[in-house]
């Protein structure tokens, strides 16, 4: 959960890793200037859009497969090994 609190109140809390837990943005009159988040929640973050990265790439991979297939220009598997071994000469 994301919350609000003043500069004075973040400087004051620094100490305190649990008062921004879910994130906290920093207000200077008003007005968002900063957020905040411990470093747990930060790398749950970046893990979690890694994963979508990667299922978004997996699922382009699949449409192209897919469209290759259409168009008839699949292989067999043995036509596949055959390039595979070949490229690794």
């Amino acid at each position: 959960m994301t919350t609000t609190m003043s500069q004075k109140a973040a400087r004051e809390g620094l100490g305190s890793p649990d008062l921004f837990e879910g994130g906290v943005f920093v207000t200077k009159n008003g007005v968002a200037e900063l957020f905040v988040q411990t470093a747990v929640d930060r790398e749950a973050e970046i893990r979690e859009r890694n994963l979508e990265r990667q299922a978004n790439a997996l699922l382009k991979l699949v449409m192209l497969a897919k469209k290759d297939i259409k168009n008839q220009r699949g292989m067999s598997p043995e036509e596949t090994l055959r390039r595979l071994r070949e490229a690794r000469k």
